[in-house]
């Protein structure tokens, strides 16, 4: 099982070799040494020197992803110009590798822009040229006049990028860039385009052609896989017509995602941020270390592994990437809790025996001095600013959902932890603090994608069913926010709920302990 931990490091490393010595002359051994790794570990992580570039491949589409997100301009014009320059920015620091290898670039059949080996990294920048044009002002417009328009962009986009990669030189690829972007723009005056249109039509179907992106039907083993991942979807309550029945816009959004292994037949890995710890209300929780609910969630989570794995042999993996050390300032929980937490994790992990399971925390990902630098070097690189979050409460209903839901804890423990303060003033606080959690979780989620570019992205808040974003139930519960580590399991005669400690007690349950720790509650005279 790969679980790929360290992986950004080794690529980076491995980048540095293939540049001072050439991509042909390094091996795996040398790679090895210069990451100080035993040989056989090196090879948990990449099968060969292909894989490490894929990856590299695949880590920069996804930062690019994000930073597409974030173009604020309306117009495609503008917004494809943005774009490449922001992906200028990213290959730039690697444009001296990317320039050796041209001759790799064009014409491997592992590594070539049209090799099978990267039809996932085609359909990743596919995407990104979608949010370029389905988030314009103009693209309803532009849509109708160019057929395969996102194609045609993405082969617009392999132009500057291999102008910039075979000269390293900037200036070229911005002039490139400038033509480009006033061919865009002419592009809105219908009539003096018109007599182009037979030509663009034809240069976006060749275009399509080349990236074999022809519209497939989806295989029925992807979509027996993400049949099994929604039914432990966890949805808004508005959603109740996908959760039973998954639609083809459910499926659609998610199986490139899991085609990408299941093509190589490799296992599934999946990523869960989550497992942060206890809370630091004591009204909601038995105390700082894990209990049943923690447990429930993590069989839960190797049951769907399972299931996964019984009609397809690879399988499946969840790297739990502990969000802990990102809020700590945040919730009121400190360093040495989270390290507690954590390690109770690991020791549920052992002890009930899970294959498909493990854990990270931030110093497993990063090298620093203290666990604040760490924090530090996330958020300088990745947060997004307040302003930004503040304009998108204004703006999405979706962002507004996950702000309420997370204002709405944050203000239920710091009512018990500063009971001096007036709920006014509390919600008020609470506020800005539920902005901060959102901004440091969307800081984790990008550097996470940096570190495992291929994986499959969970989460444990409910999503609108046609998000990108996949929420997973982890146990059953009164509230559909609620986790294990905001919870207390409360045994009934014929099942188990989670709920609030101050609830279970109210409602007369007994504690339960285990191995001298509190563990749940019993309500065994109750229907």
């Amino acid at each position: 099982m790969n679980f790929n931990y360290s992986s950004y490091s080794i690529c980076e490393t491995a980048c540095k070799l293939f540049l001072s010595k050439g991509y042909e002359k390094v091996t795996m051994s040398d790679i090895a040494m210069a990451c100080h790794l035993p040989e056989v570990e090196l090879y948990t992580h990449f099968g060969n020197q292909h894989d490490i570039i894929l990856f590299l491949y695949q880590r920069l589409n996804q930062e690019w992803k994000y930073e597409i997100e974030s173009i604020k301009e309306s117009a495609l014009a503008n917004r494809f110009e943005i774009a490449m320059l922001k992906k200028i920015d990213l290959i730039e620091p690697y444009i001296n590798l990317l320039s050796d290898m041209m001759g790799l670039l064009l014409n491997s059949q592992k590594l070539g822009v049209h090799a099978a080996r990267t039809s996932h990294i085609r359909a990743l920048g596919l995407q990104c040229m979608n949010l370029v044009l389905q988030q314009s002002s103009d693209h309803k417009k532009l849509t109708k006049r160019i057929d395969h328009l996102p194609a045609l962009l993405f082969m617009m986009h392999w132009s500057v990028l291999f102008l910039f990669v075979q000269s390293k030189d900037r200036s070229k690829a911005m002039a490139t860039l400038k033509l480009l972007t006033a061919a865009l723009k002419k592009a809105n005056q219908l009539a003096a385009l018109f007599p182009l249109m037979p030509l663009l039509n034809e240069a976006g179907s060749w275009a399509e052609t080349m990236l074999g992106e022809e519209k497939q039907g989806i295989e029925t083993l992807d979509r027996d896989i993400l049949n099994i991942l929604f039914n432990h979807r966890k949805l808004n309550g508005s959603d109740e017509a996908c959760l039973n029945q998954h639609c083809e816009i459910c499926v659609s959004l998610h199986a490139e995602k899991i085609h990408y292994f299941t093509q190589q037949h490799k296992a599934i890995h999946f990523i869960l941020p989550a497992f942060p710890a206890k809370s630091p209300n004591q009204q909601k929780v038995l105390g700082p270390l894990p209990d049943l609910g923690e447990e429930i969630a993590l069989n839960t989570l190797e049951d769907l592994c399972r299931e996964i794995k019984s009609i397809y042999p690879p399988g499946a993996y969840v790297t739990i990437c502990s969000d802990g050390r990102i809020f700590s300032e945040l919730v009121g929980v400190n360093d040495d809790q989270i390290s507690q937490y954590v390690a109770g994790i690991k020791l549920l992990i052992q002890h009930l025996k899970l294959q498909s399971i493990d854990i990270v925390n931030l110093e497993d990902l990063l090298n620093g001095n203290s666990f604040q630098e760490l924090r530090n070097q996330v958020l300088t690189k990745y947060a997004e600013s307040l302003d930004e979050l503040h304009l998108k409460l204004k703006s999405s209903d979706e962002f507004k959902n996950l702000f309420n839901g997370i204002h709405r804890f944050i203000v239920e423990d710091r009512k018990v932890m500063q009971p001096e303060k007036s709920m006014s003033l509390i919600k008020t606080e609470s506020k800005e603090i539920a902005l901060k959690v959102i901004q440091h979780s969307n800081a984790w989620t990008r550097f996470l994608s940096n570190v495992f570019p291929d994986a499959f992205r969970l989460s444990i808040h409910p999503y609108h069913a046609h998000s990108e974003k996949t929420g997973i139930r982890l146990t059953k519960a009164t509230d559909n926010w609620l986790t294990p580590w905001h919870g207390v399991i409360v045994l009934k005669e014929n099942e188990y709920i989670l709920m609030k400690k101050q609830e279970a007690e109210l409602l007369g349950a007994n504690l339960m302990m285990r191995n001298q720790q509190p563990s749940y509650y019993t309500l065994m005279n109750q229907s």
